[in-house]
């Protein structure tokens, strides 16, 4: 059952799954939902964990209509979350834009303990500048919801059994009124501000990366440029068979590296 925080007089909507143990947040990427942790977030509460999975803000069950949709205001909302929930040693997920908006909270709070960058983005890629204009365009009309669907389906590499029923629900969601102004918002809006500021992260991150993620040309050397720039204790995990969303395609293997993270850096165990 779905549960909401209010910023900025808007609701920004969650969901808990277990309870006990170390708490995670966890964010889809641009254009999805949190059923984007459907696979993941059992497993991980098998392990122990408490999981409280996010609808980024003009998404899912949140509102639309917020004036801005950057990386940072998503990390607020992040925020937000933990201090209304009063957590503390949270690890946080962010898969793609996740990952930028992880990165910016992990600044901006002391109850987080670490971050996993699930294929994330954590800065503008290369070719931003070129395609800004055309993604402000493109998203722009009513059509784009067709668009993203198409390309999204692209960034499977091994589509789960589910994948035409959630594939679906998301277009349906992106469908009502304000959610396409929302995407197009958030692909639009630069990274830069959380890039320069990389180096200050200190808490230890985890870079888990989809092996055969297409919106990386090299997603190995991606992993190792995250991992380098953020200022932590950090590792890379690559994902074998996975795309851009390993939560969903490979979801034991994605657990296993997250609960090994979890011990390792921020327990302290072996």
């Amino acid at each position: 059952m779905s549960a909401a925080i209010r910023v900025q007089g808007r609701q920004v909507a969650y969901e808990t799954f277990g309870s006990g143990g170390p708490q995670i947040v966890a964010l889809p990427g641009i254009g999805d939902t949190r059923a984007s942790y459907r696979h993941l977030a059992p497993l991980l509460v098998q392990a122990g964990f408490t999981v409280h999975a996010m609808d980024l803000r003009g998404h899912g069950e949140s509102d639309s209509g917020f004036g801005s949709y950057t990386s940072e205001d998503i990390g607020d909302d992040v925020v937000a979350l933990l201090d209304e929930l009063d957590l503390q040693g949270a690890i946080l997920l962010g898969n793609s834009v996740g990952a930028a908006a992880s990165a910016h909270a992990s600044l901006c709070s002391s109850r987080v303990a670490g971050f996993v960058s699930l294929s994330g983005f954590v800065s503008d890629p290369p070719y931003f500048g070129l395609i800004r204009p055309l993604l402000s365009i493109a998203f722009g009309w009513p059509w784009g919801v067709s668009l993203w669907g198409r390309y999204r389906k692209t960034l499977f590499a091994t589509p789960p059994a589910d994948l035409e029923e959630n594939h679906s629900a998301v277009l349906q969601n992106l469908r009502e009124p304000g959610r396409l102004r929302a995407v197009r918002l958030m692909m639009c809006a630069s990274k830069a501000a959380t890039a320069a500021r990389l180096h200050e992260v200190s808490v230890p991150a985890l870079i888990a990366m989809g092996a055969q993620d297409p919106d990386f040309p090299d997603p190995a050397a991606e992993a190792k440029r995250q991992a380098d720039e953020l200022g932590g204790d950090n590792s890379v995990v690559m994902i074998e068979g996975a795309g851009h969303y390993p939560q969903v395609e490979r979801p034991q293997e994605t657990a296993a590296a997250i609960e090994a993270f979890v011990k390792r850096t921020v327990q302290g165990g072996a």
